[in-house]
This record gives C-alpha cells, sequence and structure tokens, in this order.
C-alpha cells in the first residue's frame, strides 16, 4: 500500500488530564529515566500476546468487527510475524510535563485531538530508539498511545503505519511489546478516520512483529 506522509501534528492550547498526576508521579521517581536494562519476563509476555491475538480475532468475528460485511464470512483470523522476543523490550517513559494537546492529520483529512505524554526510550536492534506516546481524548482507560511507522511500512504492513496501547506505569518503566503492533481500523474500511504517525515516530528498523498484510496467496 502506498505511504500516506507524515505531517506534524499542530499544536493546540494545553490540556489536562488524569495523565498529568501520573506523569508527575514518574518525574518525582528516582528510578524513572532512561535506564531500559530491567529484564523482562518473556515467558509471560509471550503468553499475553497469545491471549491479545486471540481477543482480536474476536473482536473481528463480533457485531462490532470493522471489516466490511462483505469480508466478515470468510475471515479466518488476521495476519501476524512469527513472535519475536527480541522485540519485547525494556522501555523508559521521560515525560513531558507540558500536557500539550495537538491535533494530528488522520487518513479522512480531520484533526484529532491527543495530548503529549513523552517519550519512551528502548533499545532495539542494539541501537537506543525512541517513540514519542501520546493520550487519546477518548472515555477509555488511560494509556499511552503509540503510533509509529518502519521500515516494513508500505511492504509488509500497512504504509500508514501501525499503533501500540501501552497501560500506564506510574514507575515509568514499561515492557514495550512490538509483537503488539496493529494496523488501524482503516485498512479494513476507509471510511475510518485513523490517526497519521508523527514523523518523528518513523524507525529505520524493520519491526518483522505484530499485525502484518496478508502475505500472496
Amino acid at each position: 500500500m502506498p505511504t500516506p506522509p507524515s505531517p506534524r501534528p499542530a499544536l493546540a492550547p494545553p490540556a489536562r488530564t488524569g495523565l498529568a498526576a501520573l506523569l508527575l508521579a514518574c518525574a518525582a521517581l528516582a528510578g524513572c529515566g532512561t535506564d531500559t536494562a530491567e529484564p523482562l519476563d518473556q515467558t509471560a509476555l509471550r503468553a499475553e500476546w497469545g491471549q491479545w491475538v486471540a481477543s482480536r480475532d474476536s473482536l473481528f468475528r463480533s457485531a462490532s468487527s470493522p471489516l466490511l460485511p462483505a469480508d466478515r464470512p470468510s475471515f479466518d483470523g488476521l495476519p501476524y510475524f512469527a513472535y519475536d522476543s527480541t522485540l519485547a523490550v525494556p522501555a523508559a517513559l521521560v515525560p513531558t510535563l507540558s500536557q500539550d494537546t495537538v491535533r494530528f492529520p488522520t487518513t479522512s483529512g480531520e484533526l484529532r485531538p491527543m495530548i503529549t505524554a513523552g517519550h519512551l526510550v528502548f533499545t532495539a536492534g542494539g541501537v537506543q530508539r525512541r517513540l514519542e506516546a501520546f493520550q487519546t481524548l477518548d472515555d477509555g482507560p488511560l494509556r499511552l498511545f503509540v503510533p509509529f511507522r518502519d521500515a516494513t511500512s508500505g511492504r509488509d504492513t500497512y504504509g500508514g503505519g501501525r499503533y501500540l496501547d501501552v497501560d500506564l506505569e506510574p514507575s515509568g518503566r514499561y515492557a514495550l511489546d512490538l509483537n503488539r503492533a496493529y494496523h488501524p481500523y482503516c485498512v479494513y474500511d476507509v471510511s475510518f478516520s485513523c490517526p497519521l504517525p508523527p514523523a518523528e515516530n518513523r524507525l529505520e528498523l524493520p519491526v518483522t512483529a505484530g499485525e502484518r498484510l496478508p502475505t500472496a496467496p
């Protein structure tokens, strides 16, 4: 699929939400920084990924499926890369306390407001990397929303990028599992309006993990 452009999100007046308290707590902790060396429980992460895959397939089979009605009878599960434990890595959130609201460009041309949370620092492919993290303004749980593109975008994965949802951790330390990267709904139905990742969230690394486009039969 072609790769949509990556315009920089526009700034809007700052907003405050429940995210602010967690970011302040993170900043106050002595251990909250860019130290990402703490080992992860890879067995647990692999098991959680399997549960996540099953829950997504269940959603796509439900009445709330983002699939077009004509595509639902033939749905046989979403395609994924094989699980790669080297792409489930420790990460640290470096919070921003400004809590700016940015307006994300979307596939439909509208602007979607989100709140800046900071950036996640992690090591993948032997190189320290970072991804900007945001909070959506919907009524769901407080999570970090991390839209990104990588070297697979437009080839093995959707050109408009993929998303990660990361539960907030007051400690500021995270298990960043790139195997849980997923496609936006506009991949399945163009009537959905999907935020486009900012230019800062382009990884040169090919993230061969998470959801992928179907392979040719």
